[in-house]
């Protein structure tokens, strides 16, 4: 159940996405955090229809705790740092050029 403490997100996405390609239900969300479909040409999609997200789509999803909004926002803006040259299919890693952001130096 979804009490008043929740924070709702609305994500687009856009042509360079990690998502692109990528069934809504696999997306892998923090913890506390539920996708609750997606919008797609002015119609809501459920994700027990399971989707393949496609740029142009704009992902709802909802933090249950506040304090997540943030993580879970950036979860779902992840993009790569070039346009793919397939939107079916994210590229393979031997395809993506890394920027200096992607890589941890710990």
């Amino acid at each position: 159940m979804i009490s008043g403490d929740t924070t709702l997100i609305q994500v687009p996405v856009p042509l360079n996405s990690r998502y692109c390609g990528v069934a809504l239900n696999a997306l892998n969300l923090p913890d506390k955090c539920k996708c609750l479909g997606l919008v797609r040409e002015g119609q809501v999609i459920l994700p027990s229809h399971n989707p393949t997200l496609s740029s142009g789509d704009t992902i709802l999803a909802v933090a249950l705790n506040p304090a997540l909004a943030p993580v879970l926002e950036v979860t779902l803006k992840k993009t790569y740092s070039v346009l793919c040259h397939s939107f079916k299919s994210p590229p393979k890693a031997s395809e993506v050029e890394l920027s200096d952001e992607d890589v941890y130096f710990g």
